[in-house]
């Protein structure tokens, strides 16, 4: 009985791992999209203990036969490898090279479609995203935010939206530091990027982003990135980090996986029903 929960477990793992793939294959071309590795972890071990006397005395090794109970996957982790770069020329396109990664608010809007207040605080969202593909929304004080296509807004560090105060017929730019210049001229205004040290211990959230913090409190734990430690190029996109002869490599072998594990398992069906058979004459 145990060769059949052995094989179960392991089609049960090896049909995760298609999964994963098959999941990173259809995000090849999803902006900023981070490929996951699904990894093994063995179960726990059953020992037999009923061996012969003459094999105990000579035994150099623990009392008992381990045999496993099987595998799963333990996780699925996420490969924050640079991915391939897309140049769009979009001023509001924006790639990130090296660490970091941009931060957005989603605000959560009631019928009316104003933004939705409980016990005094507005009810919204923080994620961390490497989509920069944003667009100019403008605000209701006359200024422009860059938001993303889902409606989230490109925030600070401290959760403060980034406002560019651009006039009629003007241009903005923004520098590899982060600093947003309207029509060459400097502002003070600034996008800043937050570090992530560990992204398998936030929410995903789709879309590529990670739920950060469900309020501005929750924001104390963020850790910002100083100018010199990443570089914003305007006009590209990071593509996925997908790289689909790797993921192809994967599939192949999840493949066999998968038939060799069906193929013990139909052994051990055929063992069992033998055993029956001679048991029953």
């Amino acid at each position: 009985m145990q060769s059949l929960h052995i094989s179960t477990s392991a089609l049960r793992a090896v049909q995760n791992v298609i999964d994963v793939t098959s999941n990173n294959m259809a995000n090849i071309d999803t902006v900023g999209y981070k490929a996951r590795d699904a990894q093994f972890s063995e179960l726990l071990y059953d020992r037999m203990d009923k061996q012969p006397d003459k094999d105990k005395s000579d035994r150099m090794t623990a009392t008992g036969l381990p045999i496993g109970s099987g595998v799963k996957v333990g996780m699925t982790r996420l490969n924050m490898a640079q991915g391939s770069v897309k140049q769009t020329d979009n001023p509001t396109d924006l790639m990130i090279e090296g660490n970091g990664m941009f931060m957005v608010r989603k605000q959560f809007l009631d019928a009316n479609g104003q933004v939705r207040f409980e016990n005094g605080q507005p009810v919204e969202e923080y994620y961390a995203t490497r989509n920069g593909n944003f667009h100019l929304q403008m605000a209701g004080n006359g200024l422009y935010n860059l938001v993303t296509a889902s409606g989230d807004t490109l925030v600070d560090d401290r959760g403060i939206e980034v406002e560019l105060d651009i006039p009629a017929g003007g241009e903005f730019s923004i520098s590899p530091t982060g600093q947003i210049m309207i029509n060459g001229a400097p502002t003070t205004d600034s996008i800043s990027l937050i570090r992530i040290n560990n992204p398998d211990d936030y929410e995903h959230a789709g879309q590529g982003r990670l739920l950060v913090a469900t309020d501005v409190a929750g924001l104390a734990n963020v850790q910002s990135l100083r100018p010199d430690e990443t570089t914003i190029r305007q006009g590209m996109l990071e593509g996925s980090n997908v790289e689909m002869n790797q993921e192809m490599i994967q599939l192949m072998m999840a493949q066999r996986a998968y038939q060799l594990n069906a193929r013990a398992l139909s052994i051990s069906d055929q063992m069992m029903s033998t055993a029956n058979m001679l048991r029953s004459r």
